[in-house]
């Protein structure tokens, strides 16, 4: 009897090992799916941002290389190019809005493909040129048939106080005569709407009803603090350029 009992009493113990080793290895999968989940989100975020840096990172390098054709630089200044609106003194604190879409053959051709957006005191203003340059999810504005990233360019008149590089050795601010430099600020802001939990109408509620810096009269909100309120994923970069003047060919 006394055997028996002694029998019955291990196996009842083995019971209890297998449970207690079973939760374990439950507790170390669970620990194991999340570690992995975790890492796959850090592995698609920063996929993400490299994407979107990438895209924004090729608007500058286009652009700078369109420009370097003293033709294709010139026309941008002229007409309705894309610096021309810019420069011009009556458009001082506008930017010039266009979409980089992958089906447009040249996406740089100026004001007529583009829009224009500013602030006449706490209103926005974006319908001088028409709304056609502001991206958009409907329909379908995206870099290429993928329709993950979308990429919005805007063009803006920079501070041209002279700098002093510019000058003449021995000038100061003052008495130099050089003549000012003209310059140019451009803000790329890439996008991947579909990853966010925005609206499309959200989305382009950004897009269209913001600048992309921070007017000191106004001190509004830019088009990259409405984007993050929303949690869309986004990649800016801004450059400023000084132009360049051209030389009369003989």
């Amino acid at each position: 009897m006394r055997k028996f009992n002694t029998i019955k009493n291990q196996s009842g113990a083995a019971l209890i090992v297998v449970l207690i080793m079973l939760v374990v290895i439950a507790i170390a999968g669970t620990w194991a799916i999340r570690s992995s989940i975790t890492s796959l989100n850090i592995s698609t975020n920063a996929q993400a941002q490299l994407l979107l840096m990438q895209n924004s990172d090729s608007v500058f390098y286009s652009l700078e290389n369109k420009t370097s054709d003293d033709l294709t630089f010139a026309q941008m200044r002229i007409g309705d190019g894309m610096l021309a609106y810019v420069l011009r003194p009556e458009n001082k604190g506008k930017e010039l809005v266009f979409c980089i879409r992958g089906t447009v053959t040249d996406n740089f051709s100026g004001s007529r493909i583009a829009s224009s957006v500013y602030w006449q005191g706490n209103t926005i203003m974006n319908t001088e040129l028409g709304t056609n340059g502001f991206c958009q999810i409907a329909r379908g504005d995206f870099i290429s048939g993928r329709q993950a990233v979308m990429t919005q360019v805007f063009v803006r008149a920079a501070d041209a106080s002279r700098d002093w590089e510019h000058m003449m050795e021995g000038d100061d601010k003052e008495s130099s005569k050089s003549t000012g430099i003209q310059k140019v600020a451009i803000t790329a802001t890439s996008i991947l709407p579909n990853l966010g939990n925005a609206s499309l109408k959200q989305v382009k509620g950004c897009l269209s009803n913001y600048t992309s810096f921070v007017d000191p009269l106004v001190k509004n909100e830019t088009v990259t603090d409405c984007l993050s309120q929303l949690n869309v994923p986004y990649s800016t970069q801004e450059m400023e350029y000084s132009l360049r003047s051209l030389k009369a060919s003989s």
